[in-house]
């Protein structure tokens, strides 16, 4: 290749992806049909290079990290301003400073908004204080009395929110998510499943965010994104 095709391949600007240093990223690893092949994982942009190609965390599964081989093809999914947007991109290298692993990819589409329904889950118990309405009208007196639950697993999307009180899709949830610190939120209930199996909790509650700041939902993310982190530094360590 001559100087003048280097130096072009060189400047290349970046596909549009609004991103910055520290954004927490979900990967979509992809198969050749374009099917996702492992659950959404965790990474975190770090870098811009100057040939369009950026580098980001390697990503993070079951607490370890994740090989993804040169040439994978990967659907990143990120936050900006409260909304969600994913765009298309191909594994290019790999590398390690110490002991952090960096993946490098290439962005071969334009970021899109997409639903809110991508959100990466993480698994988890959580303390959860909340109360359960079926109109989001209903006056104060209206509301029912606040009840302690825990989550089976949080995403910057909603909770999944295990109850010994069963409502009904549609039905709105306001309340307080105890990770850090006490997050407040309102959701909508879109699923349930009775687990009566002789536990405390019969009713497994999937709850959509409908009123939440994008702090509070950042947070939310960021937590997640660090508890990762801890599971591969306690890997390190043993």
């Amino acid at each position: 290749m001559g100087y003048y095709a280097k130096l072009k391949q060189w400047c290349r600007p970046m596909l549009g992806t609004n991103l910055t240093l520290g954004t927490k990223l979900e990967l979509e690893i992809l198969d050749e049909k374009g099917e996702r092949v492992v659950p959404t994982l965790v990474s975190q942009f770090e870098t811009l290079l100057p040939d369009g190609t950026m580098e980001i965390l390697s990503p993070i599964f079951e607490g370890r990290i994740y090989p993804v081989k040169r040439g994978t093809r990967l659907n990143v999914i990120y936050q900006k301003d409260g909304d969600l947007f994913r765009f298309q991109s191909e594994t290019v290298g790999r590398s390690v400073e110490g002991n952090i692993h960096f993946l490098q990819i290439k962005p071969l589409s334009e970021a899109e908004k997409i639903q809110r329904r991508y959100f990466f889950r993480f698994k988890c118990v959580r303390d959860v204080l909340y109360r359960m309405y079926p109109d989001q009208m209903a006056a104060e007196g209206e509301r029912r009395n606040y009840k302690t639950g825990i989550t089976k697993d949080i995403s910057g999307g909603g909770i999944c929110l295990l109850s010994d009180e069963k409502p009904d899709i549609g039905w709105y949830v306001e309340g307080w998510l105890h990770i850090d610190l006490n997050i407040p939120f309102r959701g909508r209930v879109v699923r349930i499943a009775d687990i009566h199996d002789g536990g405390r909790y019969g009713y497994e509650i999937g709850i959509e965010f409908v009123d939440i700041t994008n702090m509070n939902r950042e947070r939310i993310i960021s937590y997640i994104f660090e508890e990762q982190r801890k599971l591969i530094k306690k890997g390190w360590t043993k």
